[in-house]
Formats: C-alpha cells, structure tokens, sequence
C-alpha cells in the first residue's frame, strides 16, 4: 500500500522577544521565545522549553540568530511583524530569515535585536504532516546545534 500526498503542509511559528523588566537602552539582545502552531490562529502554540537564540559577529556588528525550529522545510516565510511600526525593525537591514543546510533562521541586528518585537513565520513543508518529526525531537535536534 503505497501512501498518496499531493501538495505540501504549512505550519507555523510565532517568535516573541521582549526586553528585560521593560528596559528601552539595554545594549543586549532582548530574549527570545519559539512557539510552534499548526495554524496562523492556533490558541494551542508549543513553546520550545529553552531559547533557539545565539550570537554571531557579522561585518563587525552583533547578530543575534534564532532558529524558528523548521527542519526540513521547504520554504519558510515572514507573515507579520507586531508592531508593524516598529522604528527599529526594517526587512532585510535588521532583520531577515536565513536558511543555514535544512534549517532557517531568523536574524535581528541593530536597535531591532535588543527591542520588543514579535514575528509570525510560515513554514512549508513538501511532505505530509504526519512525516515530521515529533516537537521533543525537533527542540532535542534545535538544542544540540545551538550548543
């Protein structure tokens, strides 16, 4: 019995970063959170239990990377920015998704990487839904390559 799939399956991520305690000056990266979701609306979001974030140098300046936790995903696009008038984030000069092998990243440099910002990303896939792996696979695999 051979099983038939046709088209691809779309899943979501809702990455959230706040500053600490509210601070508008700090000159380091306001942390981040992952959160998985089945739809854009899901009320149900799996947050990853440790932070998909790390540091990296680029052209002299501080990046921050954050893994948005699709493995193997196809394509991986950015939906929403909230607030959409952030005066810090601007698409591709202080923010943009990377795909590094088969994983993608988000990266946020500038006054953008130590601001209150969230992002709503769409993943998808061109394999069933039920071929990816489980959420404890996906953040034990995220977690062993942000070491």
């Amino acid at each position: 019995m051979f099983k038939r799939f046709d088209g691809i399956h779309l899943e979501w991520r809702d990455m959230k970063c706040a500053t600490k305690d509210g601070e508008k000056s700090q000159k380091a990266a306001s942390p981040c959170e992952m959160s998985l979701g089945e739809t854009e609306h899901d009320e149900k979001l799996r947050t990853a239990p440790f932070d998909p974030c790390f540091e990296e140098i680029v052209d002299g300046k501080s990046r921050t990377y954050c893994n948005v936790l699709c493995p193997g995903a196809d394509t991986v696009y950015l939906i929403k920015r909230s607030p959409q008038n952030h005066r810090s984030c601007f698409a591709h000069f202080s923010y943009k998704i990377e795909k590094r092998g088969t994983d993608f990243y988000m990266w946020r440099d500038g006054k953008c990487r130590s601001s209150d910002v969230d992002f709503l990303i769409r993943c998808e896939f061109a394999f069933a839904r039920a071929d990816f792996p489980a959420d404890n696979i996906v953040f034990a695999n995220a977690r062993r390559k942000n070491v």
